[in-house]
Order: C-alpha cells, then structure tokens, then sequence
C-alpha cells in the first residue's frame, strides 16, 4: 500500500547499490587512514552517511536514479568505516587488548542485524508521514548524535586526548603507535612479500565465504533440506549470530588474559584460537550436512550453536593479527583484508547459484563440504605462517 511503486528488478538494483559503491573506496581508504590520520577521515565518512540517510526519502520521492545514486555514494562512505575503525585500534589499544577490542566493536554488526529489521518493520506501520521515512529520519538522527560525540571525544592517538587521566596516557603511550610515527609512505614491497599478510588475508578470504553463505543460503537449507516453517526458519536462522555475540566477548577476555599472564605468546593465542575456529567449524559444517533431517531439524539448531562459537573464535585469531601485525598500516591491511572479503562473498553466492542450476543432488551436502574444504585451507596456512 506505499506511494512508491517501484518494480522488483529496480529494488533488487539498490540492494547491490551500496556494495558497488564500497567496492570503489575500500582499497583506498585504509591507506588514506594511515596517512592523513582516521578520525578526520571517518567524521566526513559518518556525516556523509547521515546526510544521505535523512535525505533518502526525498530523494526516493523525486526520481529513482537520484535514490540510485545516494546509495552508490552510501557505499562509497562505508568503504571506509571499518579501515579507519581499525586504524584507530591499532593507534589505541595495546597487544593484550586488541582481541578484547575486537569482539567488543564488531558487535554491532550482530546487534544491527538482529535489531534494524525488528525497528524498521514496526516503524513501517507507524501512520507518522506514512511510516516508512521514520526508519530514515531515526538512523540518520542516530548518525548524528554519534558525530557528535566521535567529534568532542575520539582522537588519533591518547596524547591528544583531553577526557582520560594522566596515568591512563602514559600507560597507553608506551605500549601502542607512537604519535610521531608518520606514515608518509606504505610499505608495498615489503606487505605483498608478507606470508603473515597473507594468513590473515586467506583467512578473511574464508570467514566472508561462510558469512555469505549463511546470511543469503541458511534460510533455503531450512526450507528445502529440513522443511522447517517460517516462523521455526527465523529463529533456526538467528542461533549461529547470536551464539557469536555472546561467545566472541567471553573468549576474547580469555584470549587477552593468556598474553597478559605471559603464559603464552601472541604468535601462540592467535594460532590456537585460529585453530579453533578453523577446524571445529570444518567438522560442524560436514556434520551440519550429514545428520540433521527432516525428522531431527532439532539437530541443526545444536550444530549451529556449536557453528557460533567456533566461528567466533576467529576474532581471537587472524583478525587480532591483522590489527597485530603493522599497527601503523593496520587501515591498509584492512582495506586489503576487505577486498579479500568482497571476493569471497561474489565466489560463495556465485557457487550456490551454480550448484543450483546444476540441478545435483544432495546439494547441501556439496556446498557445506566446500565451506569445510576452503576453512581448512586456510587454517592449515595460518597455522604454519600466522602471526601475533
């Protein structure tokens, strides 16, 4: 019953907007991060992203391709949030903090998910300027106060910040990025000769390949393998997220612990958290294929949350050595990292889809073996070259 009555072909094109939008930025904006300084890239990344937000709904209502375009330039400013979020952690936080770090800020991408859709379809019915722009207006308000507060509060590097205590400065100056360390040049040569560059970039190569696979395929798996009903298919769905919420911050407090007590080294957490996560999600996935049926589906709900915490372990290990390894490259490796990510996503959805229109049976048993196979790969890789 909206205004906007636009075909399914033209929606299906915004949803891909954004992605092509990230495409363009993400490999330059980690290194613009490391060379100008992250703050002052991520606030006009963050007040872009709010402008278009508030705007959308005019925009929307004036023509299709002007909405078409803010989203491309939506996607464009997101290509360089996550780069600059990471360079502002290697800048702040010291080694043994760095997984705790993690799992704390990439929480959100689990709380977006799960809270933006509740939010946006209750908003849908509110008769408030038809419902839907409220969704916009509310984000875009979000957007706002957090500019606000990133302005007035975040900074660099500790020594130019005004809100934490003396001792708190100094602690933290000896242990992380020195302020006066310039990057005025990257360091190519010496980043794509770096097996310990590549770990992490395979790894994260993986990851996305199996977060692609279950955020657009899990509902099918419910629905054609195990032929759950809608509402059994949403809750199945949000198990394996919502285990890595929980799991991600218990672990990576042990994962700290470890290097802070010096009973291990950070090679040695990385790697055994790596491994974890590696081989535990291989053999849930081969599981995941074999067992669950139409008369036990109970038995996929167990797998995935099992799936959830091994997975998790993967923020203890190759991403705290990604925002390890160079902490005064840590924008430029994660834009790398990220366009590892955008490929794996393209391969996995490309894959399924073929697997599809092949028509082979047992299909699900393929795809999950083919996510079992490129996780142990990788696994296998970091564990002979990864660092911490």
């Amino acid at each position: 019953q909206g205004t906007i009555l636009w075909p399914p072909t033209r929606q299906t094109m915004l949803f891909s907007a954004t992605y092509y939008g990230s495409l363009v930025t993400m490999l330059v904006s980690g290194t613009m991060a490391d060379k100008f300084g992250p703050k002052r890239i991520l606030m006009i990344a963050i007040l872009s992203l709010t402008v278009l937000t508030l705007s959308a709904p005019m925009l929307a209502e004036f023509s299709y391709w002007a909405y078409y375009a803010s989203r491309v330039l939506l996607g464009m400013c997101e290509g360089f949030v996550i780069p600059c979020v990471n360079a502002l952690g290697g800048r702040w936080f010291p080694p043994n903090e760095k997984s705790a770090m993690a799992a704390l800020y990439t929480s959100g991408n689990q709380i977006a998910a799960g809270s933006s859709g509740l939010i946006g379809s209750w908003l849908c019915k509110v008769p408030l300027m038809e419902g839907w722009p409220v969704i916009f207006y509310l984000f875009g308000l979000i957007g706002l106060v957090w500019f606000v507060m990133l302005t007035y509060v975040v900074s660099d590097h500790p020594s130019e910040n005004r809100w934490i205590r003396s001792d708190e400065k100094e602690y933290l100056e000896g242990r992380v990025v020195q302020k006066n360390t310039k990057v005025t040049s990257i360091p190519w040569a010496k980043i794509l000769r770096s097996r310990e560059v590549y770990a992490c970039l395979l790894c994260n190569f993986t990851f996305s390949f199996m977060v692609s696979i279950n955020q657009n395929f899990l509902p099918l798996y419910f629905k054609e393998e195990l032929f759950l009903p809608l509402s059994m298919n949403g809750l199945y769905t949000t198990v394996p997220f919502l285990t890595q919420l929980i799991s991600k911050n218990i672990l990576a407090t042990v994962a700290d612990k470890l290097k802070s007590s010096g009973k291990m080294f950070p090679t040695h957490v990385v790697k055994l958290f790596q491994g974890i996560a590696t081989f535990g999600t291989a053999l849930i996935l081969v599981c995941l294929a074999l067992f669950p049926s139409c008369h036990r589906p109970w038995l996929a709900a167990v797998l995935l949350f099992l799936y959830g915490m091994f997975f998790s372990c993967g923020i203890c290990g190759f991403f705290t050595s990604l925002i390890s390894i160079a902490p005064s490259y840590t924008g430029t490796l994660t834009s790398m990292s990220m366009g590892c990510g955008q490929l794996a996503s393209i391969i996995a959805t490309n894959s399924v889809s073929a697997i599809t229109y092949q028509g082979w049976p047992h299909k699900w048993l393929i795809v999950f073996c083919i996510g079992a196979a490129v996780q142990l790969t990788s696994g296998i890789f970091f564990l002979i070259f990864g660092s911490g």
